[in-house]
């Protein structure tokens, strides 16, 4: 989760696009097709850096084990303020290693473990939502979800569980460079990953429990292990948190700006098989994660274009889940759609975390769409992140469900924020 300061500085910089603007925050997929129809689907900047817009090119390089992180160290202290490698930004063999312990805990079967109770905690949070007939869905109901399901993963004592969630609020405003983050909102983030960290050490001292923080102190003695399982579940935290919220919000947004796919969704009671294929073509239209850095480990190529060792790519994930020589009509959202989206990534970091937030979304919009949400007239606004993209709020109106057909208030609607 945390890139060094100097490399998340040097990735934005080459972005051939003002990051910093309130324009990119709202529709970076503007500005990504301009710099599609300048530059295709490869774009090289003046420094030498390559950014990456075509689906095919991210899904090479994404594949491509001559393109990684690129650790300097292996035991370098990350911000956690632990002497281990961070797991998500190491490569194999350390990589690969460090990831199978984790992959225990994300097994088919842990997973459908936590389907009902995913369902049960959805229906109960839409359900208290729903009384005033306005909700919040990010504060309300996708917040909530995901520090409850990320905290029983991994296995957060219910004293430390707020500790957890705000750490997490934070962390993921950390992923961009320190140029673009408030000193005040900087020492804060510092001060989160610390005290996250403490929390965890000090969970890691109590009595065995579920989780993953207990499946992988199995075995695992010393202090060089110890640091390794914080630094683990400490990004997971953040990591698991932001991609569910960002996958709410932004997919129940989707379908507001889109009201026919939504009508044609409900037109009768839409099963769970229905609402996820819904789901895989909402991370296709605006995942909550819009870019994979890597660099290049060795002397490669990208679809036939040289690329020298050490030279940053930026893969946008936002951008190629848009090419149009992939996906017709690339900009509008529509369920009848397969995707073989990039939302997740591909290849060795694959985001083993995908199948909880798919399962959490399909949740939220199964027991959220019978009850007929529509703008509630208040203007939608983003986090101020630019790797991770979430809203900060979406209210809207919501009836008890019905059986019958839908009420006459439910006609076309567009959402206060164009894309």
């Amino acid at each position: 989760m945390e890139a060094s300061d100097s490399f998340v500085d040097r990735l934005m910089l080459q972005l051939p696009f003002d990051v910093e603007s309130d324009e990119f925050l709202q529709n970076p997929y503007r500005f990504y097709e301009q710099v599609r129809r300048t530059s295709g689907p490869l774009h090289r900047t003046h420094e030498g850096q390559v950014v990456v817009l075509g689906y095919a090119e991210a899904t090479a390089v994404l594949r491509d084990p001559r393109f990684g992180h690129g650790a300097q160290a292996p035991m370098e202290r990350t911000n956690y303020g632990v002497p281990a490698p961070a797991f998500v930004l190491t490569d194999p063999p350390g990589h690969t290693c460090q990831r199978e312990r984790v992959r225990r805990a994300f097994t088919a079967r842990e997973i459908l473990s936590l389907h009902q109770k995913i369902n049960n905690l959805a229906a109960d949070l839409t359900e208290s939502a729903a009384r005033s007939g306005t909700a919040d869905i990010v504060a309300d109901i996708a917040r909530p979800l995901s520090a409850q399901v990320v905290a029983d993963l991994i296995g957060v004592p219910e004293d430390l569980r707020d500790n957890f969630v705000q750490a997490a609020e934070l962390m993921v405003r950390g992923l961009d460079p320190p140029r673009l983050i408030a000193p005040d909102t900087r020492r804060h983030i510092a001060r989160a990953r610390i005290g996250l960290a403490k929390d965890i050490a000090v969970t890691l001292k109590r009595p065995p429990d579920m989780g993953l923080l207990h499946t992988l102190s199995e075995g695992s003695d010393g202090p060089t292990a110890r640091a390794e399982i914080i630094a683990t579940c400490a990004q997971l935290v953040a990591a698991g948190y932001e991609t569910t919220v960002g996958l709410i919000g932004n997919g129940m947004h989707a379908l507001l700006q889109h009201p026919d796919q939504m009508a044609a969704l409900t037109a009768t009671a839409p099963s769970e098989q229905a609402i996820a294929a819904a789901v895989e073509e909402i991370l296709r239209f605006d995942p909550p994660f819009q870019m994979a850095p890597r660099s290049a480990l060795v002397d490669a190529d990208i679809a036939g274009t040289p690329v020298q060792r050490g030279t940053i790519v930026s893969v946008l994930l936002g951008a190629a889940n848009r090419d149009p020589h992939i996906f017709s009509e690339p900009h509008q959202l529509r369920l009848d759609r397969q995707p073989r989206h990039l939302a997740f990534g591909l290849g060795s970091h694959y985001c083993l975390g995908a199948a909880l937030a798919r399962l959490q979304a399909t949740a939220v919009l199964t027991h959220l769409l019978p009850r007929w949400p529509r703008p509630a007239g208040q203007p939608v606004s983003y986090r101020p992140t630019r790797i991770a993209r979430s809203i900060l709020s979406l209210y809207v109106r919501l009836d008890v469900p019905k059986s019958a057909t839908r009420p006459k208030h439910q006609t076309a609607h567009r959402a206060e924020a164009s894309r």
